[in-house]
């Protein structure tokens, strides 16, 4: 089955494609099949078919390690496997797809990106800006889980995923701590410490931040080798 039209449009309107001719896409986008995967499914994080690009073209995926903390959410028009698709590094301890809703992805293959990129030097750009953000944001997921404490851990999230000083929750505080990988109660007080000190508001599955400049002071200071902060 070949993808609708509206996943096509979907696709050669993303990052990769973002200033190409993409009427000369079409031939290739056209060939794709879509691959649905139901709510709760578990999917390995490789592609079916060899080393392959992912697009989440529609629901939303989560990327888990074994022991199911969540590392990452995928939504529509987000792409997976970057990394792997050219590195000769293979992980020793796999991660998953899960997904959250119904979904539905596709997959370029590696050897047809390839010969892409030979004849256009804008795709290849844009392959490299999205593998620059995505380091980016694994270097933010590492911060994350070396935090000096779940305070910073929290601080660090909040500043790395707001939009205009305010972040939704889907999956609520439950969702946020499996992805600082801390306990509910610890997050309650990560949460209780920055609204005592007037650096957010929090109800229900929403965070307001109310002094960013004041969250990433409170994250540096915290990290200094034996930092105290004083009680607000």
């Amino acid at each position: 089955m070949a993808l609708s039209g509206r996943q096509e449009k979907r696709l050669l309107s993303s990052a990769l494609f973002d200033g190409c001719e993409t009427q000369s896409y079409r031939p290739m986008v056209q060939a794709l099949s879509p691959t649905s995967i139901l709510k709760g499914q578990q999917i390995d994080a490789l592609p079916p078919n060899g080393s392959a690009l992912g697009f989440l073209l529609d629901g939303c995926l989560d990327l888990c390690n074994l022991n199911g903390v969540l590392f990452h959410t995928l939504r529509r028009g987000d792409f997976f496997e970057i990394e792997p698709m050219f590195s000769h590094i293979h992980t020793i301890l796999p991660w998953y797809l899960r997904a959250r809703t119904n979904t539905v992805v596709t997959y370029l293959n590696k050897n047809t990106m390839l010969s892409h990129f030979e004849k256009d030097p804008i795709l290849v750009r844009n392959y490299m800006h999205i593998r620059a953000d995505y380091t980016q944001m694994l270097t933010r997921q590492l911060d994350h889980f070396t935090a000096a404490s779940p305070g910073v851990a929290l601080a660090l999230y909040l500043l790395g995923n707001h939009m205009h000083n305010v972040l939704k929750m889907p999956d609520g505080l439950a969702g946020l701590a499996r992805r600082l990988n801390i306990s509910r109660a610890t997050l309650y007080r990560a949460l209780a410490d920055l609204e005592r000190r007037k650096l957010i508001s929090h109800h229900e599955k929403t965070i307001h931040l109310l002094d960013p400049d004041g969250i990433l002071s409170y994250a540096y200071r915290q990290s200094q080798p034996g930092a105290q902060l004083p009680p607000q």
